[in-house]
């Protein structure tokens, strides 16, 4: 079990992660950001690394559970 306190996300890998729930993939997520596409693909294998995922979709799922979107 994780402890929340463990898990540190800043406030853009929380909007990453809220906009791939939605769907979006990491190009819109870049156009909507003003980011690289390459940057985003970049932050979101961080995310999977801090939550301990494998891809993804398992990172939005425990970012869900864990209440962090």
């Amino acid at each position: 079990m994780y402890n929340l306190e463990n898990i540190k996300t800043t406030e853009q890998e929380v909007e990453i992660l809220e906009l791939l729930s939605n769907g979006l993939r990491a190009f819109d997520i870049a156009e909507r950001m003003n980011l690289a596409e390459q940057t985003i693909k970049n932050k979101v294998q961080v995310i999977c690394i801090k939550l301990d995922s494998s891809n993804r979709t398992q990172a939005v799922a425990k970012a869900i559970r864990l209440g962090i979107i």
